[in-house]
């Protein structure tokens, strides 16, 4: 499974990499120079709007960037030009909101009035404080929040709500589904539209998938089929367990679980017991990936109810 290429990049997307040539010929690469610190990239359509940007704030990158290096661009900004094919992708005549892995948050059209509002500085942890999290990935905006809400609808409506979940337990010798109280309690379907999971196996391979591969080193190369999930208010939990400890589910290597309505419900986070008491509980539309060798569990649902959904790498 490779990454999908697109015409254009839109919120949530990595910037792909691309070699940015100044004026006086010297070169340099996006993801070399430009990583680990927020960014404001522009495109403006002429030297006017070039000339009216608005002031870059401290510790921020500003990129000026066309098919040709932009002029008429204030002091703080850097003009470059780029590979016309990916200037396309961003578009023309707008200022992106790019967070510090390069990830595009949002877009301004140009000329700006206003500086763009600045987000606060998060405070960094101490050794102390890191050394118990576990060994997780989140990633922001791999959904869209109106995607999201329109899985739960998939799920409520088009579903019928779901099934109650069961899992494969050992009778007679032999393996069977059962629903099992003891081990968790939630609803689930297998999406019934193929054109809403063509929508989801999309955003995985454009956000999803090439963070994986640059975090953890891996192509995926499978995946299990996609499962809506929803766990209802004072019955919705998963006792803590891994993914991959039975022969039939040996194969998986990640778990992948996208938030759908984060902020609707209390309770329902992700622990990772064998790595202290922190609780996971990412935002509406971004996925935890985690090993499937991790004792996880989800945490009972106190009030509301929490929507996701998850699928397994290989």
């Amino acid at each position: 499974m490779n990454a999908a290429a697109s015409a254009h990049w839109l919120p949530g997307d990595r910037l792909p990499d691309v070699r940015l040539r100044a004026a006086d010929g010297t070169n340099c690469t996006l993801h070399a120079e430009f990583a680990g610190a927020p960014l404001w990239l522009a495109t403006p359509a002429d030297a006017q709007d070039a000339a009216r940007l608005p002031q870059p704030p401290s510790g921020t990158f500003a990129l000026c960037v066309g098919p040709q290096a932009p002029v008429g661009a204030p002091q703080g900004w850097r003009a470059f030009a780029a590979d016309a094919r990916w200037c396309a992708g961003v578009g023309t005549g707008l200022l992106w909101l790019v967070d510090a892995n390069l990830r595009l948050c949002a877009s301004l059209a140009l000329p700006q009035r206003a500086p763009p509002a600045i987000a606060h500085p998060i405070e960094p942890l101490t050794g102390e404080r890191t050394f118990p999290i576990a060994p997780v990935l989140q990633i922001p905006g791999v959904f869209e929040p109106g995607f999201c809400a329109e899985l739960i609808r998939h799920l409520e409506v088009d579903c019928g709500g779901g099934d109650v979940s069961a899992v494969m337990v050992m009778q007679d010798g032999e393996r069977r589904m059962q629903v099992d109280p003891d081990i968790k309690q939630r609803r689930e379907t297998i999406p019934r539209d193929a054109q809403l999971e063509a929508r989801m196996h999309e955003r995985l391979m454009r956000r999803a998938l090439p963070e994986i591969a640059r975090v953890f080193n891996f192509e995926v190369r499978r995946r299990d089929p996609f499962k809506l999930l929803a766990y209802p208010e004072r019955a919705g939990y998963f006792r803590a367990h891994r993914d991959n400890e039975s022969p039939d589910v040996a194969h998986r290597r990640f778990a992948l679980s996208v938030n759908l309505n984060q902020g609707d419900y209390v309770g329902g986070e992700f622990r990772y017991p064998e790595f202290g008491p922190h609780l996971f509980s990412p935002p509406t539309g971004a996925a935890l990936v985690f090993s499937c060798s991790l004792l996880h569990e989800v945490l009972p649902v106190e009030r509301g109810t929490r929507y996701a959904m998850t699928t397994f790498l290989a």
